[in-house]
């Protein structure tokens, strides 16, 4: 299975163009409509573009297609990539394709002039706009490419935009480094009794955390082994240090369902104490089971996979908000455009002389049918819009498909919390048989 990106090249176009022709990781360079080293193809989009008229702050476009580690050979990604340009580009625009092999994903990228050589018009004019999104396109192809190949394809709905094919299989896994960060932190979270309390334990267990609230950037984590620090805000809302505080608050309220016996002066509530303890372990141990968990070493993987999956339909989620959003707006449009129409259309029955005294009493509702449909001709270039009924439909169908996503994030967040309780409690249970011994000694000593 492959997935893509685009991004924009605004500055060091050359530089960018260096970094993918290079030997140490291209196994293979392809090169059409130009030719030489960085400076050179650059040089050549250079002039490509001084032909155009499009003379905005991007210069070219960089397409990154990644495969899953022992999905292909590096020849058969090398033919996808021709093949993603061939149907993407047509053979109007210059580009550069290289095989990278440095990583057990071996990947594409693709850097072209954003100037086509048949009219000189840009590749963002043409397809790069709000509704028509230019990785949607590129991510059709690369799946056509996929399935002609007989690779696999990532189904819709499992890969969000902005998530690498590495970091999503590592999801499925519960082995992304981000999963894994977000399970940590919420363990801390749950046994620290201040913000401070949290950023100390933080270090205790091996996670470096920056804390300035006087900078942009006011919070940051670093797990052993992690290259660079994670932000707050990329790890997600409840990871922002006014929403960590706030976890904190709640988890301390109600947070320890395990007694301290040595609280307890009277030998019958100690009892008690034990009694009830392994009352609420047992308890937690029969939810445990509920979720299909039978070990403590399931516990954590299960977890961070829970997690995972919960984030990503999340993001799901979100991605149906945009979608929803668009269509209102189209319908709002459309409802706009029929209102105004009738107007528009008796004002081009009206012989000439009376066109102009009628323009100027109705002038805003022309003025309002010229508006929505310049809008409208942007979203449907042929004219041919649908109509406000077929609209929402749409619309009510992805409502459908939100409220069953709501469903199951409902669920995951409940098992996520009684995982966390489970686990929150066994430990607590366990550190305190751990204790028991050495407390009954000092206890020895002191009499």
């Amino acid at each position: 299975m492959a997935t893509t990106s685009i991004h924009p090249i605004r500055v060091t176009e050359d530089k960018s163009i260096q970094y993918i022709m290079n030997p140490d990781k291209a196994a293979y360079v392809t090169r059409y409509g130009c030719w030489g080293n960085a400076a050179e193809i650059s040089d050549e989009f250079s002039k490509l573009r001084s032909m155009g008229r499009n003379t905005g702050s991007v210069l070219s476009y960089h397409i990154i297609q990644s495969f899953a580690p022992n999905e292909a050979t590096a020849e058969q990604v090398h033919q996808a990539g021709l093949m993603l340009c061939d149907k993407l580009f047509q053979g109007k625009h210059q580009y550069v394709l290289t095989t990278h092999t440095d990583k057990d994903h071996i990947h594409n990228h693709i850097i072209f002039c954003k100037t086509n050589m048949e009219n000189y018009r840009t590749f963002g004019t043409l397809m790069d706009t709000k509704h028509n999104p230019a990785w949607k396109k590129i991510r059709q192809i690369s799946d056509e490419v996929c399935k002609e190949m007989g690779l696999s394809v990532v189904a819709y709905g499992e890969i969000s935009k902005g998530v690498s094919h590495y970091e999503w299989t590592k999801q499925q896994q519960g082995l992304s480094w981000k999963a894994k960060l977000r399970y940590e932190l919420d363990c801390i979270i749950q046994r620290s009794d201040t913000f401070e309390d949290f950023l100390e334990k933080c270090r205790l267990n091996g996670i470096e955390a920056v804390y300035k609230p006087e900078n942009t950037i006011s919070l940051k984590f670093r797990m052993q082994g992690q290259q660079r620090f994670a932000r707050a805000k990329i790890l997600g809302y409840y990871y922002l240090p006014v929403n960590i505080q706030r976890r904190i608050k709640q988890f301390s309220s109600h947070r320890k369902m395990i007694l301290d016996h040595d609280k307890f002066d009277n030998r019958g509530l100690q009892y008690w104490a034990d009694i009830q303890n392994m009352k609420n372990v047992a308890q937690m141990i029969n939810l445990l089971e509920s979720y299909n968990v039978h070990s403590t070493s399931e516990l954590k993987p299960t977890t961070m996979t829970v997690m995972a999956r919960r984030g990503m339909i999340t993001q799901s989620i979100e991605n149906l908000d945009k979608k929803i959003n668009t269509l209102s707006e189209q319908i709002e449009l459309v409802r706009q455009f029929q209102r105004s129409k009738p107007y528009h259309d008796k004002y081009k029955s009206l012989s000439a002389w009376k066109q102009k005294k009628y323009a100027k009493k109705n002038a805003p509702v022309l003025e309002k049918y010229k508006s929505v449909g310049s809008q409208l001709k942007l979203l449907y270039p042929d004219g041919r819009f649908p109509s406000e009924m077929v609209l929402d439909r749409q619309r009510q169908a992805l409502y459908e498909e939100r409220e069953k996503l709501y469903e199951e994030y409902r669920y995951l967040k409940k098992e996520y919390a009684d995982l966390n309780k489970a686990s929150q409690t066994i430990d607590d249970y366990l550190e305190s048989l751990r204790d028991e011994p050495e407390q009954k000694r000092k206890k020895g000593e002191l009499e």
